[in-house]
């Protein structure tokens, strides 16, 4: 619906705290709730820069995303060429979102693409293209445990804050394995999550990925026999559709963090909303929030706990907690469960 975030949220020159998606923009007005613009697809037409590669929509995959390397960082230029205005500077490895259309034309060096909600063009002598996550050999998945891999170089640090000391630093790809999650620095607004490695070993949780297998687990001696039901496993971020005995499909999801753990437990799907608004209020939680356009939702407790469409979550960011207690999903799982589901399916929930 909204596309991809393209940006962490940030302050515009009116104070307005903004976040910056593919396909729009969300503005946090306060008690006067969150508003919705266009990106400015209809501005950059009337200028006359529609057919520029840099200023084109973002694929709804997101683009080619590549690393910057640059120990002074990276500018993003105006145009494809080194005295072209400066946009913004690109610190060392930030992601850039590449469109490639121009490879093997004369401005071939220089590639157009996205990054922070900006558009514009970069030198691709200083961009490097990251390996895929290395997968987890299914032989050594213990799904007692959450198995992962550091999405980047970063450092594992005494206690969950960027200013405690670093024991250890960790490259892109080494395997992980986390003891708990729990709250700490909020590096960013509302993100306050760490991984708990081991004994004073924490790392910032938007620093690792899930890479451990997509597959159903054993259900346990309790779990229903007969018709649909719904298994959530917490540890692994996983859920499964089943018919009866029958596994359908698995796929990753999102849970809550820590302070707003998913409760675990035998529910049932209590009432549904095709299109969702969800508020701070309605659970109880203190940092105010807005969300409109929350699709496919499906509720299981009187409480707010609900199954549904996230469309702030990316394929990159899932399979980690981070909700207020919800299940979220991406847009084509949460579309499965909406067709396949029904009020009265049952969920069991369990670590």
């Amino acid at each position: 619906l909204f596309g991809l975030p393209v940006s962490e949220p940030f302050f515009d020159d009116d104070g307005v705290s903004t976040q910056v998606f593919q396909n729009a923009v969300l503005e946090d007005l306060g008690f006067d709730g969150v508003r919705l613009r266009d990106i400015g697809q209809v501005l950059i037409e009337q200028a006359g820069l529609a057919g520029d590669p840099a200023f084109k929509p973002a694929p709804p995959a997101g683009g080619t995303t590549f690393l910057v390397d640059a120990d002074d960082g990276l500018r993003l230029r105006g145009g494809p060429a080194a005295d072209a205005a400066v946009v913004m500077v690109l610190p060392n490895n930030a992601e850039f979102i590449a469109v490639i259309e121009t490879a093997g034309t004369a401005a071939s060096d220089w590639i157009p693409g996205y990054a922070d909600g900006f558009a514009g063009w970069v030198s691709a002598t200083f961009l490097t293209q990251p390996p895929p996550l290395p997968q987890l050999d299914p032989a050594l998945w213990d799904p007692a445990i959450w198995q992962g891999a550091a999405l980047s170089e970063t450092n594992v640090r005494a206690e969950p804050s960027t200013t405690s000391r670093t024991v250890e630093e960790l490259e892109f790809g080494d395997p992980l394995t986390v003891r708990q999650w729990v709250a700490g620095e909020e590096v960013f607004e509302g993100a306050n999550l760490w991984a708990q490695l081991g004994e004073r070993r924490y790392v910032y949780a938007r620093n690792v990925g899930r890479n451990a297998p997509v597959l159903p687990i054993a259900p346990p001696p309790d779990a229903p026999t007969w018709g649909k039901w719904i298994d959530i496993h917490l540890t692994q971020q996983l859920m499964t559709v089943y018919d009866g005995i029958t596994p359908l499909r698995t796929v990753v999801i999102t849970t809550g963090m820590a302070g707003w753990e998913t409760p675990p437990g035998l529910f049932y799907i209590l009432h549904r909303v095709a299109n969702e608004t969800m508020t701070n209020d309605a659970i109880g939680a203190e940092n105010f929030y807005r969300l409109e356009d929350v699709l496919f939702t499906q509720y299981f407790t009187d409480r707010g706990h609900a199954l549904h469409f996230a469309w702030w979550r990316t394929p990159e960011t899932i399979g980690r907690p981070g909700s207020h207690g919800c299940i979220n999903m991406l847009l084509e799982d949460a579309r499965y469960l909406w067709d396949w589901a029904e009020i009265g399916t049952a969920i069991l929930i369990r670590r």
